[in-house]
Order: C-alpha cells, then sequence, then structure tokens
C-alpha cells in the first residue's frame, strides 16, 4: 500500500518512548502507517504521494487544548465586546465602555471581559455603570469568569430587585446596606441575566467559529475539549456537527457535556465517545467553586487578611455524588471545576465514592478536575491514587502568580503545582482556558517550562521548583490531553495506527533560551493526514 504523504527530514519528537525521535513519517487515510528514517519508508511512496520536506524543523504531535471554552471565545472576537483586559482604573474602565455605549451600532447589549477591580480605588457598583448607560444592559465579565458585573438595565430585563434572594450555588452583590451592586457571582447568579441576551443567527456563528478554528489551526492547535458552559452547550454541539456534515471540521473536538443536560443523556443512553472521529461526547462538566481573584474558591483557610471569608460551594459533595452515580448509568465520568484545595479535596472525595455501574464496571473515561488551581501537600498522592487527571492550565501563571500570592500568601507554594502532581505520578492534561487566557500553546509550555510572566517576571521564576521540562511540558499539550479524552491509543503521539495529526515549527523548542518559546511559529499543520495551514512566510 502507497502512502498518502510522506513528511521527510524533520526532528520528530513522536511522544511515544518506543521511538522518541524519528526523521519521517508516512500516513495514508487519516492515519499514521509508519514512522522511522525516510530510507526506511520511502519503499511506501508512490506516484502520487505528496513529499513534504520538513528542512530539520521539529515536528510534534498536533497539540490539544484540554480546557476551552470555544464558542465564548469566538464571540469574544467581534465587535461589542469591550475589553477591559490591564485596566488599573475606574476612569479608563468608564472611558472604555462610554465609547463601546457611542458605538455600539445594531446590538441591544454590550459585553466586557476582563475587569479585575484589584487595583481600583472604588468599588464595582450599579452607579457607576448607571453613571454611563441607564437604558443599554451592560454585562461585564470578570476576568475569572466566575463574577460578572452589570447595570440597572440589565437588572430590570432579569427581574432581579433589591428584594431578590440569593439562588443556590450563587450570590448578589450587595454593599453595606443590603442594596444590590450590580455585582453577581458563580453561574446560578449569573444566568439569571445571561439567559436573557439576544444570541447571534446561526450563519454568523458558523461563519466566526470557521475563522476561530482558522486561527486554531495556525497555533498548531488539532484537537480541543470543549469545556462546555451550560448556555454555550447545545448550541455549541450544534454548530460543530454542521461544520462536521460540511466537511469543515478541522479541528477534533472532545465535548463535555453540562451536568443540567446530564438526564436527558441517560434517558437517551447516549454515553461517553458518542460522535465520531471529529465530533464526540466526553465528560460530565461540574462545577465545585468559583474563583481565586473574586474570592469565591472553597478554601480549607480563610484568603489572606480576609478572615470568614472560605468561598462558595457550587454543588455540594452529596449533590455531585449524586450526578457522578447517575453519570455512571451510561458510562459518564466527570469533569469538575475546583480552584480552591477545599473544592479539591471535596472533589478527590467525592470520585473516590463514586461506585461503577454494574453495565459499566470500568469507566470509558478517566475522572478530572479542572484547574487544580490550590492543592494540600496531604491531597497530592490521592489524585493518583484514584487515577484523576489534572486538567490544568499553566498560561494562568502569566496573569495570576501576584493574585495568588496576595489571597494565599504563603499556600501559593502549591499553586499550579506541576512538578509536584508528577512527582506524584498524577496525569496533567494542559489547556488554555480561552478565552480567559491566552489560546496560544507555546504560551502554555513557556509559563510552564519558566513559571515567568510575559515580562520574564518573577526572575528565577514562581515557585521555580514546581517548573516542567519542555518534554513534559509538550506531554502535556499531547498524550496528557489524549489520555484525559479517553483517547490515548489513537492519539496524542506520532505513532503507527494513530491518527495522522501533527505540526512544525520554525523554531526547536528544545534547543532555544526558554524564554523565546513564545517567539515559536507553526509553519505547518496536518490534521487527518491532511495539511490544513501552511505559512506563506
Amino acid at each position: 500500500m502507497n502512502a498518502d504523504m510522506i513528511l521527510r527530514n524533520g526532528r520528530i519528537f513522536t511522544v511515544d518512548s518506543s521511538l522518541p525521535w524519528a526523521e519521517a513519517v508516512a500516513c495514508d487515510h487519516g492515519r499514521i502507517m509508519a514512522v522511522g528514517t525516510f530510507d526506511e519508508l520511502k519503499k511506501l511512496a508512490g506516484p502520487d504521494t505528496k513529499i513534504i520536506n520538513a528542512n530539520g524543523r521539529l515536528v510534534l504531535p498536533g497539540l490539544i487544548d484540554a480546557h476551552v471554552h470555544f464558542l465564548w471565545y469566538v464571540l469574544r472576537q467581534h465587535n461589542n465586546q469591550i475589553d477591559l483586559y490591564g485596566v488599573n482604573t475606574i476612569h479608563e474602565m468608564q472611558q472604555r465602555i462610554q465609547k463601546a455605549v457611542q458605538l455600539r451600532g445594531e446590538y441591544q447589549w454590550l459585553h466586557g471581559w476582563g475587569w479585575d477591580e484589584t487595583h481600583w480605588a472604588e468599588k464595582p457598583s450599579l452607579r457607576l455603570l448607571d453613571g454611563i448607560s441607564s437604558d443599554i444592559p451592560l454585562i461585564l465579565h470578570r476576568a475569572d469568569l466566575h463574577t460578572v458585573w452589570v447595570n440597572s438595565a440589565a437588572l430590570k430585563l432579569a427581574g432581579i430587585t433589591h428584594e431578590t434572594p440569593d439562588p443556590a450555588g450563587g450570590k448578589f452583590g450587595r454593599d453595606e446596606t443590603g442594596l444590590l451592586t450590580g455585582v453577581l457571582h458563580e453561574w446560578a447568579a449569573i444566568e439569571l441575566v445571561e439567559k436573557h441576551i439576544p444570541g447571534y443567527d446561526h450563519q454568523t456563528l458558523q461563519n466566526w467559529l470557521k475563522d476561530a478554528m482558522t486561527e486554531a489551526n495556525e497555533l498548531g492547535l488539532t484537537s480541543i475539549h470543549d469545556i462546555r458552559l451550560q448556555r454555550e452547550g447545545p448550541q455549541s454541539l450544534r454548530l460543530f456537527n454542521d461544520l462536521y456534515q460540511q466537511g469543515e471540521l478541522n479541528l477534533r473536538i472532545h465535548m463535555n457535556i453540562a451536568a443540567e443536560f446530564l438526564n436527558e443523556a441517560v434517558q437517551l443512553g447516549i454515553g461517553p465517545g458518542f460522535g465520531n472521529e471529529h465530533l464526540w461526547l466526553g465528560q460530565v462538566k461540574v462545577f465545585a467553586d468559583g474563583s481565586m481573584g473574586g474570592k469565591t474558591a472553597l478554601m480549607l483557610e480563610p484568603f489572606e487578611k480576609d478572615p470568614g471569608k472560605l468561598g462558595i460551594s457550587v454543588t455540594s459533595p452529596e449533590t455531585m455524588h449524586e450526578l457522578g452515580i447517575l453519570a455512571r448509568q451510561v458510562g459518564f465520568s466527570l469533569s469538575v471545576h475546583a480552584i480552591g484545595d477545599r473544592a479539591v479535596r471535596n472533589v478527590i472525595d467525592v470520585m473516590s465514592e463514586i461506585p461503577e455501574h454494574d453495565r459499566f464496571p470500568a469507566a470509558a473515561l478517566p475522572h478530572r478536575i479542572e484547574h487544580v488551581q490550590l492543592i494540600h501537600p496531604d491531597d497530592l498522592p490521592r489524585l493518583s491514587r484514584h487515577h484523576i487527571i489534572a486538567s490544568v492550565q499553566p498560561v494562568h501563571i502569566l496573569t495570576d502568580w501576584k493574585t495568588a500570592n496576595r489571597v494565599w500568601g504563603a499556600r501559593a507554594r502549591y499553586a499550579y503545582a506541576f512538578r509536584s502532581m508528577l512527582d506524584h505520578h498524577v496525569q496533567l492534561a494542559f489547556g488554555s482556558d480561552a478565552p480567559f487566557a491566552d489560546l496560544n500553546p507555546m504560551m502554555g509550555i513557556y509559563a510552564a517550562v519558566t513559571r515567568c510572566d510575559g515580562q520574564r517576571e518573577p526572575e528565577k521564576g514562581w515557585y521555580p521548583e514546581e517548573r516542567l521540562s519542555v518534554a513534559e511540558s509538550i506531554h502535556g499539550y499531547t498524550m496528557g490531553a489524549a489520555i484525559a479524552a479517553g483517547k490515548g491509543s489513537i492519539q496524542g503521539s506520532i505513532s503507527p495506527g494513530k491518527w495522522a495529526d501533527f505540526i512544525l515549527l520554525n523554531k526547536n523548542i528544545f534547543e532555544i533560551d526558554p524564554m523565546e518559546i513564545p517567539d515559536a511559529k507553526v509553519v505547518m499543520t496536518v490534521v487527518n493526514g491532511r495539511v490544513v495551514f501552511e505559512s506563506t512566510v
């Protein structure tokens, strides 16, 4: 049998311990046929075989983002979105929102993203937003995703008044007199407003989604784990499926199910892996707590200089356990957001106690904890003991290390504790959490290897004892993510029989100064044995 494609003259890091490095790879019908030297593989070439000369460049398995909110990433690219990242003063924030109000065009609502009140002289309030617009609804997402700030027009449309009680698992911000501030904490509160926001037409979203997938391919991504939120979930699945039917889905999509849809899945008998080689169902997504910056992460001890503040339990351990048992009826495992050390401990407790179902003696997918942002050292060995994946996002170090020091103090020693997890034999899967962090995997690898931010600070890295090697970081974006999706036998390494997904870089990130890793660019991306991106420079 002749190969469709043979790539030769490459520095191929296979992420396969049986042959870590190779020079050539042959592909046929979307699968890898053989890996080795070109002398060994050239016998597979026929008259129609495409030969690609890698010119000595580094070749890696296709990168997998194990945690991304892709539809939200798409929506953030468009012009009713107000960029509030890095805004350090109330005055600048007001100016940006005011400009957006003036230029809003046909949009009924205005969205903002990325605010962080840490250095503001004044706390968020209804007065501040109502002074900009009292009739156009505003919804501004904090940088951590778990808090939004809205004006009175938005509250009115949602029917929320000063007398409205906090929903279970959420909280309305109030001032010292008990009046609403316009700040809403956690999804149970946020969705009361978000469900009133008009959506976009299907064709517009499809076009935007294709553009975003092109960008993802240009960054070396060949697969993503779409961590579905409640409102975006069904819409994302429909959009991805339509693109698949049209032959335009150039990413492989592992799609988690929001817990609120679990009953429907059980009733239909739909389980994990339902779908095809490009789009399939994954784990059931649950929230255990909130965020670090918003101080809604669930903690064993109070936040620094904030006695009594222990965060929010979004889903109780009892409810989570019930969801886990229900999920097992069709073979699902759990994917649980947990930021604080109490949340992480609770989730490990729950996952360790969920019994196997008679029909599913071994779950099709592993349980996974999303973020594991802070872990108590006593809980490190428990992750591997119970075969729990740590789905983590190194790229957050770029923006979070100072905040972690401020809100967790000395406990931050075990924040983003990647080396400690690996030393305890925990399987790591790397993602970005885009749009709430940079989608570019090179930034995630840089953060894991250096523990520095974009300004190369702190000088020797933040808790440098937690740094990873380049090879370990690549593993997190390849085999680690594939294993988290239950696809380790077919994805994640350049090995015979696996999907023919791989990329070429213009710089060898094993050889350059680690500080230069963000400068590495993808020059070619291959998905299913087909070139979906090739640099023209």
